[in-house]
């Protein structure tokens, strides 16, 4: 295991789930199930630590979340058998790797601390250590050949000094002097506002729909020439005239050759693109946090594992959801990929049944979705869908679904696609932790609404600092409509 980008705290890393009796018995039980297919894979590997906190999480679940659910008492108990005694086998495993693991968790901490250190000291020699001022005579008394060579400037010339001052050449010594040039700018003393046409905008929609003639060329020259001219003749008065509403105690000369006037310049439209906003009561927070590093933030004690995506397949997925969107209706799919040496994949698309309108999209038949993931051993690694005239954001439906997902898996993300969006066609979120994921669970209200900030600060989805684009990665498409 490679050293970490901050120091391993286990407990941190294990916190309680809280129950959500909202999300069935069986969801948490797929949880479970999902962290002991990565203890196999971590186990494998030979990834000690990591097989230390994800048994230590499978425990917490098993033995303090998942009983405190409502329906927890009416399972039958072959079930509960079942996952207990998969419980004792991991209390087993942890009793034996917990030497090993506190030995590994402190060489990974201390080359952390020495590396830090490292970086600091580079810091501190590389600030100006190759560049210093000549000795004084005392000094060059002390030198010797063994010392560190370091480049010798000569001190400035007076003249130099004189020249970069704001003080002028004389600099304390003298009388500030105005800087003297041979050409004056005066702004008009009042404003055209005869109203101006401007020519409308093409809104087509279209890249490449303003086109340019350049046959009229001078024509559009000779129009940019009058806007851009210093002195258009239109305010000329006669020398003496200017000169006299120049202030005598200025320092100026009277004999400057010419006064320019600036004109004024003209308005400029500005055309804002009409569209049907959401109204804010019924978006969760329609500006995502910035990604955070795993270092950011309130807490950041959870450390998210690198997630890569391939690049194609939001391209992929727009043409399988096409049809719909030219009838403004949403498409939704699965993501779904693999583990392997501490990094997740997604390797397959998956489209399922699903009912649609212009706000909202809802799959059916979620045995099926579960039946592919399992038949494939593959881990849900979030979601993606389309607003078909909508901007790029998450409404309060959207991180209410995307909070099922990462309560399973934290490295969840959930893709927009908005192609009628001008400023953005896509969006990678996900929950803030804890600030989002406490406000959504504790949350109780259905359809469009409105939520509370979190009481850290923060947003409550952000963008990911954890994703990967990835052109070679290859996925499978599977449409189960």
């Amino acid at each position: 295991m490679k050293v970490p980008a901050r120091p391993i705290n286990v407990s941190a890393q294990t916190r309680r789930l809280d129950i959500d009796n909202r999300i069935s018995l069986r969801y948490y039980y797929r949880i479970a199930d999902s962290l002991l297919r990565q203890a196999d894979i971590y186990r494998e590997e030979k990834n000690i630590v990591d097989l230390y906190v994800i048994l230590l999480r499978y425990s917490s679940l098993v033995s303090e979340t998942i009983p405190c659910h409502r329906d927890y008492k009416v399972l039958l108990s072959i079930e509960k058998n079942t996952f207990k005694k998969k419980l004792v086998d991991a209390i087993r495993e942890l009793e034996t790797l917990k030497p090993h693991v506190q030995r590994e968790i402190d060489e990974l901490n201390r080359q952390h601390l020495a590396e830090l250190d490292v970086q600091d000291k580079m810091a501190c020699t590389s600030f100006d250590s190759s560049y210093e001022w000549p000795p004084t005579r005392n000094q060059a008394s002390n030198s010797w050949p063994g010392k560190r060579q370091v480049c010798r400037f000569p001190h400035p010339k007076e003249e130099t000094l004189s020249r970069h001052s704001i003080l002028g050449p004389n600099g304390l010594r003298g009388q500030w002097q105005p800087p003297v040039t041979g050409t004056r700018v005066q702004y008009p003393d009042n404003m055209d506002l005869t109203p101006v046409e401007i020519p409308s905008i093409n809104h087509s929609g279209q890249e490449g729909a303003v086109t340019e003639n350049c046959g009229d060329s001078e024509v559009g020259m000779s129009a940019m020439d009058s806007v851009l001219s210093l002195d258009d003749g239109r305010w000329s008065l006669p020398e003496e005239k200017l000169l006299q509403t120049v202030p005598s105690d200025t320092g100026i000369s009277s004999t400057e050759p010419m006064v320019i006037r600036q004109p004024t310049p003209p308005p400029v439209l500005a055309q804002v693109e009409a569209f049907n906003p959401i109204p804010p009561s019924e978006v969760a927070d329609p500006t995502p946090g910035p990604a955070l590093s795993s270092c950011d933030g309130p807490d950041r004690s959870k450390t998210l594992l690198r997630l890569h995506l391939p690049v194609k397949i939001m391209e992929d997925f727009m043409r399988l959801a096409q049809k719909n969107t030219k009838r403004n209706l949403e498409t939704c799919g699965i993501l779904a990929g693999s583990l392997k040496n501490r990094k997740f994949s997604i390797t397959t698309l998956i489209i399922p049944k699903q009912e649609s309108t212009s706000d909202t999209c809802q799959t059916t038949n979620e045995e099926e979705i579960f039946d592919v993931q399992d038949q494939r051993s593959l881990f849900p690694l979030g979601w993606i869908h389309t607003h078909p005239t909508q901007s790029c954001f998450m409404s309060s439906v959207d991180v209410h679904t995307h909070y099922s997902y990462q309560i399973m898996l934290p490295e969840a993300i959930a893709i927009v696609m908005a192609p009628t969006d001008v400023s953005r066609k896509h969006g990678i979120f996900h929950l803030s932790d804890p600030g989002g994921i406490t406000v959504i669970r504790q949350c109780r209200e259905r359809g469009f609404h409105s939520h509370v900030a979190p009481s850290d600060g923060s947003s409550i989805y952000e963008h990911c600092s954890h994703v990967y684009m990835d052109p070679k990665l290859d996925f499978d498409v599977v449409d189960l409509r």
